[in-house]
């Protein structure tokens, strides 16, 4: 046997037992206290009852404890980063602070007012971002990244800039309907109603049943193209050995589909508000 295990075990030390806190009985024989920790009715006996304070401390923690847990989780969120750590909720601020200002100026009813600034801002943004997509920030990274890079940038933003437009649009179609009930649709354009509603089904039609599979075509063709080893072209496709591919070429063809139904759709969105805001023009003019 080894001498592991002939190797005795040592011997445990006695435990030493409890001793009686002799100051503690003193005071249990100086007030007649008599304790029994077996006796459950003894003990329930002389059991603490909390008071009002106590009871209200207690729910003070909970609720201390729960906002301290949401704040730690709202500082996780996208949301609190964009608002504590960059200039943009200063931006709004100063937006509402001016259109607040403007609001309470003497005049006209101010509730008409509104709606009409909230219509025109609506009209106004929607263009803006419609030029600064199409005409500025799509064409300066096109040419100027790779063609997967550029890719993986409209992944991201094709989504966002759809659905963001389409609530835009939604936002002054709801405006422009307020102010014309609050003028008793006089001098109402029925061409401009008829535009507005054109642009936000164009926009939402687009969001909801084309992005999804116009992307998944751009992943799987991305994906080709990568093993392939090309992508990384500026402001042209280079097919290579991929133009002999049967398969490469079907999904190929359904992306340019979509994106070219997607590009039409844009097209016809961007004239419409080029035309809202001519019409905009003309009532500032009478």
């Amino acid at each position: 046997m080894c001498n592991v295990c002939t190797r005795e075990a040592p011997i445990a030390a006695p435990v030493k037992q409890n001793q009686p806190n002799k100051t503690l009985e003193r005071m249990k024989k100086k007030h007649n206290i008599v304790t029994d920790p077996g006796d459950e009715e003894k003990q329930k006996e002389v059991a603490y009852q909390p008071d009002l304070l106590a009871v209200s401390t207690q729910f003070t923690k909970i609720a201390y404890d729960a906002f301290k847990e949401v704040m730690a989780r709202l500082q996780e969120t996208k949301a609190y980063a964009i608002a504590t750590k960059t200039t943009q909720p200063f931006h709004v601020a100063l937006a509402i602070l001016v259109v607040g200002a403007w609001l309470s100026q003497p005049g006209s009813n101010s509730n008409l007012r509104g709606w009409k600034a909230l219509y025109v801002a609506a009209v106004a943004t929607h263009l803006g971002a419609q030029i600064w997509m199409t005409l500025v920030s799509g064409i300066v990274l096109y040419f100027s990244l790779p063609r997967h890079e550029f890719g993986r940038v409209q992944t991201i933003l094709f989504p966002v800039y759809y659905a963001f437009n389409a609530g835009v649009s939604l936002l002054a179609i709801l405006a422009y309907f307020r102010t014309q009930c609050l003028t008793q649709f006089v001098n109402t354009s029925w061409i401009q109603l008829a535009l507005l509603l054109v642009v936000f089904s164009i926009e939402a039609y687009v969001r909801f049943r084309l992005v999804a599979p116009m992307l998944r075509a751009k992943h799987v063709k991305t994906q080709m193209e990568e093993a392939a080893g090309g992508g990384q072209e500026i402001g042209r496709l280079v097919l290579g050995e991929l133009a002999h591919c049967p398969r490469y070429i079907r999904v190929l063809k359904t992306f340019r589909g979509y994106h070219s139904t997607i590009a039409m759709g844009t097209m016809i969105t961007l004239g419409c508000s080029f035309y809202s805001t001519m019409i905009i023009v003309d009532s500032m003019c009478y």
